[in-house]
């Protein structure tokens, strides 16, 4: 039965550490396994791909509550892969599929194939730099630090404009301080955005937040302007050809994705006694 493994351990950090120690000491590990250091050493790049599988995890902070929580129940089935640490369902999507999600915060805004890997991503210190801004906001909105969340995503917004999630983070992050007017303004972008993907992007969890947004808490002339803009922007429903394409796109996507966890199971690449719970 596979092992939990000890991310913290892996990364050579304490479990309370908060998230700049944890960025810190990715780089610093990084420095001394980085495939381009070592002209491709089998056993530096498995250890690279275990510490960006780690930072993976821990960097997020949806993840790292799960993982926590399944590091402390001891649960000896948890593999300790994304996989098996934390099992997102369909409906916490915030874009179409929580596939997208991973796509979008992993690639828009990077500028690369869209058949990379997280690995591949982490190899380039400045597309690194731009993941770290990334969760590093998310951590900050997920711990409540709103006003540091904001910054952070509207820095991470100017690098990567056309990043959904950037704009539906701010937008939240707007709710929170009560500006709703900019709230909606995001949320907006954010579906822009999406009807300009090819294929487009429904969006709906993004469009019911707007709409309660602009029932609840805008005035009457801001939601008949609203409504007045967005009327004719309403996406029609996807053609069923269109609706099977997109499901064995993800269906395929799903199986690469787990095929990926399956070889990513981790051992702990120091001592072996170092990641078997008592």
């Amino acid at each position: 039965m596979p092992r939990m493994a000890d991310y913290y351990h892996i990364l050579g950090v304490q479990p309370h550490c908060r998230f700049p120690e944890l960025k810190k000491a990715y780089y610093r590990q990084a420095m001394a396994c980085h495939p381009d250091r070592f002209s491709g050493n089998p056993a530096k790049a498995e250890a690279f791909k275990q510490l960006v599988e780690a930072f993976n995890v821990l960097s997020d902070p949806l993840t790292r509550a799960a993982y926590d929580a399944r590091r402390a129940a001891r649960d000896p089935a948890a593999a300790g892969t994304s996989a098996s640490v934390y099992a997102y369902k369909h409906e916490h999507a915030i874009l179409d599929t929580f596939a997208d999600d991973i796509l979008e915060e992993m690639i828009v805004g990077n500028t690369i194939p869209h058949n990379t890997s997280l690995q591949t991503l982490m190899l380039d210190l400045e597309r690194t730099e731009r993941f770290c801004l990334f969760r590093e906001a998310k951590t900050c909105f997920y711990n409540g630090d709103i006003a540091m969340a904001a910054d952070l995503f509207r820095r991470y917004a100017a690098l990567a404009p056309l990043n959904i999630l950037a704009h539906y983070y701010l937008g939240r992050c707007q709710i929170l301080r009560k500006n709703y007017r900019h709230a909606a303004k995001e949320y907006a972008e954010a579906l822009r955005i999406g009807t300009r993907r090819r294929p487009p992007l429904n969006l709906p969890r993004i469009r019911h937040e707007l709409d309660i947004l602009r029932r609840t808490r805008l005035g009457l002339l801001s939601r008949a302007a609203a409504w007045w803009k967005n009327e004719s922007s309403q996406m029609p429903p996807l053609p069923p050809d269109e609706q099977m394409r997109r499901e064995v796109t993800r269906a395929m996507h799903n199986l690469l994705r787990n095929e990926q966890r399956r070889r990513t199971q981790l051992p702990n690449p120091n001592a072996e006694s170092s990641n078997r719970w008592n």
